[in-house]
């Protein structure tokens, strides 16, 4: 059932096109002035459709619409104005503004019913064109199996921190993480438990890591993570609670349970080196946590 908000001044008006609307299967909800219409718009859930009235004491009609479509949380609403008046400019000024259409005093109400309708038609069509156009954004952005940033948008995401450094010379600082003897994981318990472990290695790192640090699938069992505002001696602490919660972690698996291991290189980028510099020096000193032993966390910096 699609909600309506009616606005009039005119009581009478409101009570018959409610009538009306009710008949039609409409949920009606109504307003006497353009205030109390951008209160009742701010509610939830929201109304789908808007019948404005042009002529009202206090805020306009136009004025009301005009707010209306200024204000991203209303602007997709469709509104349909409504006058008694129908001066070319007005109904004009009044598409110009926003406004889906425009009907006439005394309403024919089949007219409008079929009005709303192609308002309703058009706002679901680009609702669901919305969604559709995220669906792909988090298709192209992230790694389908553990909802990490995918390599591509996670060197852009870091990229653009890393121009946040040169402007505002806070420090960034990147972690290496790979999941030791992945191989074992898949061989002994099947690829489909070791997908389980990615995803179980993915909420550590939610948990542990702070909202905006960027947490990317660098490929296999590596992930990767770029910390801004924070030096290396914080994010290599960071990187050890993550070390210590993916080794706490038991893991199970039709049954079967098991726990893993993690290695970590952690780096803090130079103000004239690369992003892929830093990250293949993050990568050498994970090789090093590897080399001595797994299960631990390796930081350095460049070398001058």
């Amino acid at each position: 059932m699609h909600r309506v908000l009616v606005v009039d001044d005119v009581p009478d008006n409101i009570t018959l096109l409610t009538f009306e609307l009710e008949d039609d299967n409409f949920e009606v909800l109504a307003a006497s002035n353009g205030q109390e219409c951008l209160d009742i718009v701010k509610l939830d859930p929201q109304p789908d459709i808007i019948l404005l009235d042009i002529h009202m004491p206090g805020i306009s009609g136009i004025e009301t619409l005009q707010q209306l479509k200024n204000d991203e949380d209303t602007q997709d609403i469709p509104v349909i104005m409504v006058s008694a008046h129908s001066a070319e400019e007005r109904i004009i000024e009044c598409i110009d503004y926003g406004a889906h259409d425009f009907v006439s005093k005394p309403i024919e109400y089949p007219v409008l019913a079929a009005r709303m309708r192609s308002a309703l038609r058009l706002s679901q069509a680009l609702q669901a064109l919305e969604n559709a156009n995220n669906e792909l954004n988090v298709l192209a952005t992230t790694d389908p199996l553990t909802g990490a940033y995918n390599r591509r948008h996670f060197f852009t995401l870091a990229e653009n921190e890393l121009a946040k450094k040169a402007r505002y010379s806070g420090p960034v600082t990147i972690i290496m993480l790979d999941i030791d003897n992945f191989k074992a994981i898949n061989d002994k318990y099947g690829h489909a438990a070791g997908d389980l472990a990615l995803q179980k290695v993915m909420e550590c790192l939610r948990d542990v890591c702070r909202s905006y640090d960027i947490i990317g699938r660098l490929g296999g069992e590596e992930f990767a993570v770029c910390c801004s505002q924070a030096a290396m001696e914080g994010v290599a602490a960071l990187a050890e609670r993550i070390r210590l919660a993916c080794e706490a972690m038991e893991i199970t698996f039709n049954d079967v349970s098991f726990h893993l291991t993690s290695s970590f290189g952690v780096t803090e980028l130079s103000v004239d080196e690369t992003f892929d510099e830093a990250l293949h020096r993050a990568d050498t000193l994970l090789y090093e946590a590897k080399q001595s032993g797994r299960n631990r966390v390796i930081a350095g910096r460049r070398h001058e």
